[in-house]
């Protein structure tokens, strides 16, 4: 038996050679070392403090009380007093409640008409008018809520004291006064709590764009700074062999910030997790290479660093619009449809929120992992060899 070492296949050797070429690339460059290491758990932190507090409290609305009254005092106060609203701003007519609003000053206005007390009184169901800003879907749910729920209470009890004071029990009084009662019942979000609704959300969004970006530049700069060619030969000539020695590296990396966005949101912000933990972990995998693939398409399409981080910024920028979590998928247009189905982001946010929030069987997760895969696997077959058409071409080289 000799007592030399067996020697390493050129395919493996390559393989190491272009990851030790690719981490040392990564140490030596500050747009990776922000893009890798310091932006996304910057990021992570900043959107987890931004969410801090679950719900939105103390919204300024402007109150315009023209009655002046018990009644119409006991009403303003019973919106000051809920969680959501502020009644911080008094003003004397309309005119100058709707200059608050358009300043800024006030999201709202609620108008308590003269004769308000009189017209309760006389039963003539009088009007409580609530102004808001529509263009802010969740500010102008809240007030609404807020003001509804705030007048049904004033003038329920109104209500009820006036049928006890004509002899009905106040059991009685109570049961008239809502004869048919509505069980509500909030499934997987009961405290409506906007950072659980947001947050598992929001951080892979942000995620995906890291990692397009990242890629696009490791790939379309080694053209655009001439270093193709070494590239390749560094992997000894083998196009598969130079792209996954350059992936590697960025893979591990980005899974380590996803390991680090998880902890952020379950064990820090408190989102919970009551799925199989194993197939967040696995979509979580697919998750990563599916926007590295996509990152490393558009560097090889356009062979052009300035266009590819363009085509990234398209694809990549309004995904969270049109992923299915804020406006719902049943519900968009047909092209809306086919671009939230190109996106690696929709799949993956649908086994989050089924994971997550709604305990899903992990049966449910074979779609979206399907379609995960589909991004994992088919881009390759059109990178990889335009890019070894492109690492053999010097004149593609050089391109801003």
């Amino acid at each position: 038996m000799s007592g030399t070492e067996p020697a390493i296949p050129p395919v493996r050797r390559g393989f190491r050679a272009v990851v030790r070429r690719e981490a040392r690339r990564i140490a030596g460059s500050p747009f990776m070392v922000l893009f890798l290491f310091v932006l996304p758990p910057a990021t992570f932190l900043l959107m987890t403090a931004v969410f801090s507090q679950d719900i939105p409290r103390d919204i300024p609305v402007a109150v315009c009380d023209q009655d002046s009254s018990a009644l119409s005092r006991r009403i303003v106060r019973a919106v000051d007093a809920t969680s959501a609203l502020a009644a911080s701003l008094r003003v004397h007519d309309l005119a100058e409640g709707a200059a608050a609003v358009r300043r800024g000053d006030a999201y709202g206005l609620i108008h308590l008409p003269a004769g308000l007390s009189r017209d309760a009184l006389r039963g003539d169901a009088p009007t409580v008018t609530v102004f808001f800003n529509n263009q802010w879907f969740l500010t102008s749910g809240l007030i609404n809520r807020a003001v509804r729920e705030a007048v049904l209470s004033v003038g329920g009890e109104m209500e009820r004291r006036a049928r006890i004071a004509r002899g009905e029990a106040p059991a009685q009084a109570e049961t008239r006064l809502e004869p048919i009662f509505v069980d509500q019942r909030g499934l997987f979000n009961p405290g409506t709590s906007y950072g659980l609704f947001l947050l598992p959300a929001l951080l892979p969004t942000l995620l995906q764009g890291f990692i397009v970006v990242v890629m696009v530049r490791a790939a379309a700069g080694e053209l655009r700074r001439r270093t193709a060619g070494e590239w390749l030969d560094t992997a000894g000539g083998g196009t598969a062999v130079a792209v996954l020695g350059k992936l590697l590296p960025y893979t591990l990396v980005f899974l380590c910030m996803s390991v680090l966005m998880w902890t952020v949101a379950l064990r820090w912000y408190g989102a919970p997790m009551r799925g199989d933990g194993r197939v967040l972990a696995g979509a979580t995998v697919l998750f990563v290479l599916a926007y590295q693939s996509m990152g490393l398409l558009f560097a090889a399409l356009t062979a052009n660093i300035r266009i590819a981080n363009s085509l990234a910024g398209f694809y990549c920028g309004p995904a969270f619009a049109v992923a299915g979590v804020t406006f719902p998928a049943a519900g968009l247009s047909a092209p809306a449809v086919v671009w939230s189905l190109s996106l690696p982001l929709t799949h993956y946010l649908q086994i989050v929120l089924q994971q997550c929030t709604q305990g899903a069987p992990p049966a449910s997760a074979l779609a979206p992992m399907a379609a995960l895969c589909a991004f994992v696997f088919l881009p390759p077959l059109v990178y990889v060899p335009r890019l070894g058409r492109l690492l053999r071409d010097p004149a593609s080289w050089g391109r801003l």
